[in-house]
């Protein structure tokens, strides 16, 4: 079965060098970042995991593909972010206000045609590998192509952050939207809404810890 350095390999020559001419700062095969003026962007690689391919069928060194963007004027609230050597801030996808995944466009149905689950038949946010290898390359150009057509763009557009505030805003209602819109009015100097989120963040904190008084 083929192992992790095999892939890593690949990626690092395939596609650490298109994240590096395209904002990435830090490219570590499986986990990159770029720092931006207000901003962090994230993309980490992460492989499915022996569990995973038991209970759905996926091999396990298939992979999935998860973007994010941290905006560094929102504290966390999900525990500490890891610090870099240089004391750069290094946070993971699940971390970020704005996350994203990127789909596979190969088709992979004679890999999932034979599966129990319809749905993980149908999932195209997973890239198979075989387990052999023998596909890596081409898994690992789609993700390449897969960043270029859609990942970098998404990236691009909600760096800005009046675009980004508004796609915060349109989340359906809830702490955390409340939490990262407040941050943003303050960060943009809307009074208006700085303090219409406040408000709102408060009102659903005390409705939270009712539920559990």
């Amino acid at each position: 079965m083929i192992g992790s350095p095999e892939i890593n390999k690949l990626i690092r020559k395939i596609l650490s060098p298109t994240l590096k001419d395209n904002g990435f700062d830090k490219v570590n095969t499986r986990n990159n970042w770029g720092w931006k003026d207000h901003c962090i962007w994230v993309l980490d690689i992460t492989a499915v995991g022996k569990y995973f391919s038991d209970v759905t069928g996926w091999s396990p060194m298939s992979v999935y593909v998860e973007l994010g963007i941290y905006y560094c004027f929102v504290p966390p609230k999900d525990g500490e972010l890891k610090i870099g050597t240089k004391a750069e801030l290094l946070p993971k996808p699940h971390q970020c206000q704005l996350q994203k995944q990127l789909y596979c466009s190969l088709d992979q149905s004679n890999y999932t045609y034979h599966f129990d689950n319809p749905a993980e038949q149908k999932r195209n946010d997973i890239w198979w590998i075989e387990p052999d290898g023998a596909n890596i390359e081409k898994v690992i150009n789609n993700i390449k192509q897969s960043f270029l057509s859609d990942g970098l763009v998404w990236l691009m557009k909600y760096t800005d952050l009046v675009t980004a505030f508004k796609e915060i805003e349109s989340e359906h209602d809830s702490f955390n939207k409340f939490y990262k819109a407040r941050y943003f009015a303050e960060h943009l100097n809307d009074n208006f809404k700085f303090e219409e989120y406040s408000h709102l963040l408060e009102k659903e904190q005390k409705r939270i810890e009712g539920l559990f008084s």
